[in-house]
C-alpha cells in the first residue's frame, strides 16, 4: 500500500492544486505546501519569487523546484499535501522522489475550465488564443502526469467536492 501521509497534486496550471491542497490538508488535519510560496525562493535569494527565476532562467527554476520538494520531503513534517507545479514531472527524479515519497494524484479539468480559472486570477491572453496553446501544450505533456497513483477530475465540482473525493478514493 502507498504512503498515504503525504500526497502530492500534480496537473496543470489552473486544475486547482493550491486552493484543493490548502482545503484537503486542513481536512485530514496534515501540513500544507505550495513550492509556489514566495518564501520558498526569496530563502533562495530570489526575492521576485519564482516567476522572476522561471522567466530569467527555465532550467534555474527547475533545479531551485526540485531542490524545494527534496528539502521538503526531506524536512518537511509527516503528514503533508504538497500542491506541485505544474512543471514538477519534467524531471525523471522529481517523479522518483514523489512516488517513493507518498501518493501521486493528478487533478485534470478540461481547457475551457482550465481558462475560466486562469482568468479568474488575471493571467491569461485571449480566449481562442490561449486555449488553443492549452490544448498543444496538454497534449506534449499529459503522458507526463499520467504517472500518478489516481486522477480526480475537477471539472463543475466544487472544492470540497473534490476534496471529498480524493479522500473516499484515498479510503481516509
Amino acid at each position: 500500500m502507498k504512503s498515504l501521509d503525504r500526497i502530492f497534486l500534480i496537473g496543470f496550471m489552473g486544475v486547482g492544486k493550491s486552493v484543493v491542497g490548502k482545503v484537503l490538508a486542513k481536512k485530514l488535519n496534515y501540513d500544507f505546501m505550495d513550492p509556489d510560496d514566495k518564501e520558498h525562493w526569496i530563502k533562495r535569494g530570489f526575492h521576485g519569487g519564482q516567476t522572476q527565476v522561471f522567466w530569467d532562467d527555465r532550467q534555474k527554476y527547475y533545479d531551485i523546484e526540485t531542490e524545494i520538494l527534496k528539502d521538503y520531503i526531506t524536512n518537511g513534517s509527516k503528514n503533508f499535501v504538497y500542491s506541485t507545479a505544474g512543471s514538477i514531472v519534467l524531471r525523471e527524479e522529481n517523479i522518483d522522489l514523489m512516488k517513493s515519497s507518498g501518493t501521486i494524484i493528478y487533478l485534470t479539468a478540461n481547457t475551457e475550465t482550465l481558462h475560466d480559472r486562469v482568468k479568474r486570477q488575471g493571467k491569461i491572453s485571449p480566449k481562442a488564443e490561449w486555449i488553443q496553446g492549452m490544448v498543444t501544450f496538454i497534449e506534449s505533456r499529459e503522458f507526463k502526469y499520467k504517472i500518478a497513483d489516481l486522477e480526480v477530475d475537477t471539472n463543475d465540482k466544487s472544492i470540497e467536492e473534490v476534496c471529498l473525493a480524493i479522500i473516499s478514493l484515498l479510503g481516509l
